[in-house]
């Protein structure tokens, strides 16, 4: 009696369901909700709007109350409302706390798969390559581009509510903080991402994240002092996320311009994406 080969089911259609990608992402974004990662950063996130949010109200009162108005004239080369002021709503402390957020969150993403040996799983089924590293790098920039996104416009849409177009903050001011909130996450999203590529563990990976970001500070501010030339804070990408908002809003000071700055950027863009994207090849699926 011959003996046939059991039929195999039908092909499956590959174009229906929503994108590999979107999903890897979505997964991971459940899977950072639960652990409840940022309490402590979003308490401190949330002191800081609204820090900035009563910047924004006392520039209001100041042309409503004349005793308010003499005590912000007193304090006005503290508090200039200037372009200094309107970049500083993405500067200072905020995008130093974010580079260790981003590491918790980011720094784990390749890592965790590298570690529980997931991608070859992964690869098996309709997923490429692409897919994967993608959905890692966009949601690495996503987290710290809502972050931003809220320091961005929070406090502009107050001011258009109290004073209108032409009141505390510029009409321009969406226009020049959020292209500059998009590339500090995308750069942010890069480095934790490429970094984490390199890792076998989730703690490594964010050790890895961390060094990154405070080693080459450490590294830029030693050639600064040693050769005097302030273009070499660019290979810092802690200093890069501050001198955007700072150049788009056209704040002096700084110590580095356009070209660094554009240089820098993209050279740790490319750096990061391409050790993200060879890092996570079916042929380093297994370590």
């Amino acid at each position: 009696m011959p003996i046939y080969a059991p039929s195999l089911p039908p092909k499956p259609d590959l174009s229906l369901g929503q994108p590999p990608a979107l999903v890897l992402a979505r997964f991971d974004l459940k899977r950072i909700l639960r652990q409840k990662m940022g309490r402590f950063f979003g308490f401190i996130f949330t002191f800081m709007l609204i820090w900035r949010l009563g910047y924004v109200y006392l520039y209001y009162l100041k042309d409503q109350n004349a005793v308010i108005g003499k005590m912000m004239d007193a304090a006005a080369p503290v508090l200039a409302q200037g372009a200094a002021w309107h970049a500083d709503m993405l500067g200072g402390w905020l995008t130093y706390l974010l580079w260790f957020l981003v590491a918790l969150i980011g720094g784990g993403l390749v890592a965790r798969d590298t570690l529980y040996r997931v991608r070859p799983l992964m690869y098996a089924h309709p997923v490429k390559p692409s897919d994967y590293w993608i959905a890692k790098l966009g949601l690495s920039a996503l987290v710290p581009f809502a972050v931003l996104l809220l320091f961005a416009l929070l406090p502009w849409f107050l001011s258009v509510g109290l004073t209108g177009l032409h009141g505390v903050m510029w009409a321009s001011t969406p226009l020049r903080l959020v292209p500059a909130a998009l590339i500090i996450a995308l750069l942010m999203g890069s480095v934790a991402s490429g970094a984490s590529s390199l890792a076998s563990t989730p703690r490594a990976g964010i050790a890895w994240v961390i060094g990154v970001a405070l080693g080459l500070e450490a590294l830029g501010g030693m050639l600064f002092g040693i050769l005097g030339s302030g273009a070499w804070m660019a290979i810092s990408p802690m200093s890069l996320s501050a001198a955007w908002p700072r150049l788009l809003c056209g704040a002096p000071g700084g110590f580095f311009g356009w070209g660094p700055t554009l240089v820098g950027t993209a050279a740790h863009f490319v750096l990061w994406t391409l050790l993200l994207k060879n890092r996570t090849q079916p042929s380093e699926a297994v370590l």
